[in-house]
């Protein structure tokens, strides 16, 4: 009973890392950006990009040029389509949120040094307290 133990459990444990990497593998999307913009410290062209998810909490997205990684919070399923969402501060985009249907967890990008560095510019330079503009563009 033991040997059969030994020999099955390696086995389901192979079994389980496969499909953990299969679900990752099928949360790719794709989004044409018709701008340059941030995602992190990374600068990125406009183009046609794949957004995946390389863990629960990283996505890669690239254009098969250029690849950007970052960490991602999990946002529960909203009322909402497949879109990437941008905070738009001056002339900068900033890849902010990545929603896959109502259906999905969305997957949230924390705000990088420079974005926040800008917005306070923003702010002292217009007197006001929301500076910017969220821009959506729709997956395929």
């Amino acid at each position: 009973m033991k040997r059969n133990l030994i020999g099955i459990l390696p086995l389901v444990v192979m079994s389980l890392m496969l499909n953990a990497t299969g679900a990752y593998a099928q949360s790719v999307v794709k989004a044409d950006v018709p701008f340059a913009f941030r995602v992190g410290s990374a600068q990125l062209p406009a183009g046609t990009y794949k957004i995946s998810a390389t863990s629960d909490n990283a996505i890669a997205i690239g254009n098969g040029r250029t690849t950007a990684l970052s960490s991602v919070r999990r946002e529960s399923p909203r009322n909402t389509g497949s879109k990437l969402v941008f905070h738009h501060l001056g002339s900068q985009y900033f890849l902010a949120e990545i929603w896959r249907g109502a259906d999905s967890t969305g997957m949230v990008i924390g705000r990088s040094k420079m974005e926040k560095q800008l917005e306070k510019e923003l702010q002292l330079a217009s007197g006001r307290s929301k500076v910017g503009e969220d821009v959506l563009i729709a997956l395929r």
